[in-house]
């Protein structure tokens, strides 16, 4: 694969990851939109919830749209950590615990944005680890 080949991969692939972390965001504003009461557990937990998830997607944007963008290989590696860390792990707990009639509304989000991460981190592999991609790769 040409150089030009991989570079123009990388930024298509770290477009897609950026565009896919904002939208995870959108499980926050659900979040938010049952307006948890903040004085009680449950409702800490919802809002602290909400809000580290929306921090991930802001930093992951950031990362994604940023020195992913550039070939910067510390942030691929910065992307991909939180997925067995935060994404299987969510996916998994929603799975085993939302009701029923909830289940393909609540996971199919989450399904599709583990594909959408696999997809843009198959782009970008290329032009962050094959020298000369262009990239910083360091």
């Amino acid at each position: 694969m040409r150089v030009t080949d991989r570079v123009r991969r990388r930024k298509i692939g770290a477009v897609l990851l950026g565009i896919a972390s904002l939208s995870l965001s959108g499980a926050s504003v659900v979040m938010f939109a049952q307006k948890p009461d903040v004085t009680t557990h449950a409702g800490r937990l919802l809002c602290a919830g909400a809000l580290a998830n929306l921090t991930l997607s802001l930093v992951w944007a950031a990362v994604a749209f940023f020195p992913l963008r550039r070939g910067e290989r510390w942030a691929f590696w910065t992307y991909l950590v939180p997925i067995p860390l935060y994404g299987l792990p969510m996916l998994f707990l929603d799975a085993t615990n939302v009701v029923g009639a909830h289940l393909v509304s609540t996971l199919a989000p989450q399904v599709a944005g583990l594909g959408f991460a696999v997809l843009g981190l198959v782009l970008v592999a290329p032009g962050v680890f094959c020298v000369g991609s262009g990239g910083e790769g360091g």
